[in-house]
């Protein structure tokens, strides 16, 4: 089990030292997707990973494929349409990761024709609205029913007011690729808080790509030309009253 240290972590020497109660009073993170109920990972029934907001700064993930890339047993292919998510070993393109269950704050993000997860650009959120990343391994079935087959990846947002307040941001990189985001969070008095959160994504891509198994006059030589692009937009709204929350992630992808 993979245990996120906290900001101020013992050291290991200091750790060598301390007594078992002492260590039983350490502070460790807690997680919500492993039994529908925040518990500290230590009590909680399954292997799991943390990867926080520090983490996904740090090393420069742009996108969840690239946080679950770097998750012990998870890795990642792309057909140039979708990104696809192995796990162990298994990968199988085209099954649109109808096997992994994606939770944005608890909430199911399957699509209910595929059951498929989005993880790569088409993940309905900002990689900077993410407070946490809680990947559960194994079978969840019976808590979750559909999809929790090889594990369940719970997103934390982050809480409106306290992490977020005005933002806009925005990027550049190579093949004319370009992003923008705006957010506003706020808490409230009466203790509701909200989170807006638009974002455009564009990129245009490799301006032609050749694949030699194609390479007849039939299929264009094997040329494809201006068929890398990918595009979309997304709008996030998040609203918290008590313990009542409601969310509501809508994408519109356009992969190329």
């Amino acid at each position: 089990m993979f245990l996120q240290a906290q900001e101020s972590a013992p050291s290991a020497e200091e750790l060598m030292s301390l007594s078992f109660d002492e260590l039983m009073e350490l502070n460790v993170n807690k997680v919500y997707g492993a039994s529908k109920y925040e518990q500290p990972v230590t009590q909680a029934p399954s292997s799991i990973t943390i990867i926080n907001s520090s983490e996904i700064k740090r090393y420069g993930y742009r996108t969840l494929a690239e946080v679950l890339r770097s998750v012990r047993g998870f890795y990642t292919g792309n057909d140039r349409n979708y990104t696809y998510l192995g796990v162990r070993g298994f990968l199988r393109p085209g099954d649109n990761n109808s096997r992994i269950l994606l939770l944005i704050n608890g909430h199911r993000i399957n699509d209910n024709i595929y059951d498929s997860a989005p993880v790569g650009s088409e993940f309905p959120i900002d990689i900077d609205l993410i407070e946490r990343v809680e990947v559960i391994r194994g079978p969840s079935s019976a808590l979750y029913g559909n999809s929790a087959f090889f594990g369940v990846i719970n997103v934390v947002t982050k809480k409106p007011g306290k992490n977020i307040g005005s933002e806009v941001s925005g990027e550049a990189g190579s093949f004319d690729r370009y992003k923008t985001r705006f957010s506003f969070g706020d808490e409230f008095k009466n203790g509701a808080s909200l989170l807006v959160s638009g974002s455009y994504f564009d990129r245009q891509g490799e301006k032609s790509l050749y694949y030699p198994e194609f390479d007849d006059p039939i299929t264009n030589s094997g040329i494809a030309r201006r068929r890398d692009w990918d595009q979309f937009q997304s709008f996030f709204t998040q609203f918290n009253y008590q313990s009542f929350t409601e969310v509501d992630p809508n994408v519109r992808p356009s992969p190329g």
